[in-house]
């Protein structure tokens, strides 16, 4: 067993794994370490409710809207560019 084999999984890792991208000599650390597996098994669950969330997108003329309402101060005084 290697030193990478006792390390706990980083974060980026847990989410490989959760994607399905988690390289085998690293996968195998979950098979040994409950915490970890708890911790990937979360993540997959976040990705699977996201996946599942009702995607959306704004109306036609949203952007104009909001930009419209946008305010730019402009400089006073003797201000050069």
């Amino acid at each position: 067993m290697s030193d990478t084999d006792l390390q706990h999984l980083t974060p980026d890792e847990v989410e490989l794994w959760a994607q399905g991208l988690l390289p085998a000599a690293r996968a195998l650390h979950l098979s040994q370490c409950p915490a970890c597996l708890a911790t990937a098994e979360r993540e997959r669950k976040l990705f699977v409710e996201l996946a599942q969330l009702q995607r959306f997108s704004p109306e036609f003329g949203f952007v104009e809207r909001v930009m419209a309402k946008v305010r730019i101060p402009t400089p006073s005084g003797g201000f050069k560019q």
